[in-house]
């Protein structure tokens, strides 16, 4: 990689963005400034824990979903038993690792040498345990940011990194809120928000580098279980506290913002600041059971509007793998619909209607990414040797 070549000006604006999408994470740590009777203090662990909640769920929906279509299409021959059984081993040693280390680190090095070492974590300790967290799920972040922009797909990377940033300065209040009124001093906030946001900055690094599926799953496979422990720490941190009901609102309240924020991301990522006319449009047509044309050739950058019509009598669906995240739509009976695509790296991968039995009968295809060729050269990386 010719980081001191002519490039050099394309990384930096790329590491530079990745630095933009991690550090709002410091937006929402003056929260912990925030006085407030025993009830705020209730609503605010809760809300961290609704936000922490959020990112389980998203992660381990993919993780879970990836396997199960993967075991799907080996049982179809459209798949090797390898791709299977690699999926399956990132999942289950980062998972394992990522709810374990933060049990061994706990112990080893956060629990105070008080007479009662089986209780609850000081929250100002706890605060550190949700950055490492927080930090392991930015880390995957930032790769998909450094990723797009290696593979040319310049627009898509600066809508990651506004979506991204976004996402991140909620994360920022889910940080600090179980030290909020404690007045913590500003080095120690620091700290925390490099912790979890610092992390966005070095995937961007790492992804800029060098493209690797292993490396995206694996780290969401421990962020994973990194998260689901603090969840299960911060609910015993509040136990006894009590308000049910101001604990619930505060659970609610965090997840549903948590929603929100991915949803603004999903929606950038689709329409990518971009008018939907101007998207290459591909017409394809579904029946019991094809797909017609069967092969799909896109570009790494490029948006394509997927113009699908329903011939059939049924509904189809169609779930697209291999553009470095999931994308699906459902076509009703009879129905057309238009489906915004944008992959962010080079490859190949299928689209198949993963309804019941609809697989078997042999609705899938093939796509393959090229990468784009007519991005300037100031902007993409030269080719190396």
């Amino acid at each position: 990689m010719d980081w001191f070549g002519p490039n050099t000006g394309f990384y930096v604006r790329v590491v530079a963005m990745g630095a933009i999408a991690g550090f709002t994470i410091f937006l929402g740590l003056p929260l912990a400034y925030l006085r407030g009777s025993p009830k705020t203090r209730i609503f605010l662990n809760a809300f961290s824990v609704g936000i922490l909640l959020y990112l389980f769920v998203e992660m381990a929906y993919l993780l879970i979903e990836d396997i199960e279509i993967y075991v799907k299409l080996y049982t179809t021959g459209l798949a090797v038993g390898s791709e299977v059984a690699w999926r399956l081993v990132v999942f289950l040693v980062g998972f394992t690792a990522g709810l374990m280390a933060p049990l061994w680190f706990e112990m080893k090095f956060l629990r105070s040498p008080t007479p009662k070492p089986t209780g609850p974590i000081p929250p100002r300790r706890m605060v550190m345990l949700i950055a490492i967290g927080i930090g392991l799920h930015n880390f995957s972040e930032g790769l998909v940011i450094g990723q797009s922009f290696l593979t040319g797909a310049l627009s898509l990377g600066y809508t990651l990194v506004i979506g991204f940033a976004l996402h991140n300065a909620t994360e920022g209040f889910g940080l600090v809120a179980p030290i909020a009124g404690t007045r913590p001093g500003w080095r120690f906030l620091m700290t925390a928000g490099l912790v979890a946001g610092g992390p966005t900055f070095i995937g961007t690094l790492v992804g800029v580098t060098f493209t690797s599926a292993v490396l995206e799953l694996l780290f969401m496979a421990v962020a994973s279980g990194a998260i689901l422990y603090i969840v299960g720490e911060l609910i015993h941190l509040g136990r006894g506290q009590g308000g049910h009901f101001t604990t619930l609102t505060g659970l609610l309240v965090g997840f549903y913002i948590a929603f929100g924020t991915d949803l603004v991301v999903e929606r950038a990522m689709t329409r990518n600041f971009v008018n939907p006319d101007l998207a290459r449009k591909i017409e394809m047509e579904v029946g019991e059971y094809y797909f017609k044309p069967r092969n799909l050739e896109l570009y790494s950058g490029e948006l394509v509007a997927l113009e699908l019509t329903n011939m059939g009598i049924v509904d189809h669906e169609i779930e697209i793998l291999g553009l470095g995240e999931r994308t699906e739509r459902i076509i009703p009976a009879g129905k057309m619909t238009t489906m915004f695509l944008q992959p962010h790296r080079p490859g190949t991968g299928l689209f198949i209607c993963d309804m019941p039995g609809h697989l078997g009968g042999g609705m899938w295809g093939r796509i393959r990414i090229r990468k784009p060729s007519a991005i300037p050269p100031s902007e993409k990386p030269a080719p190396t040797s």
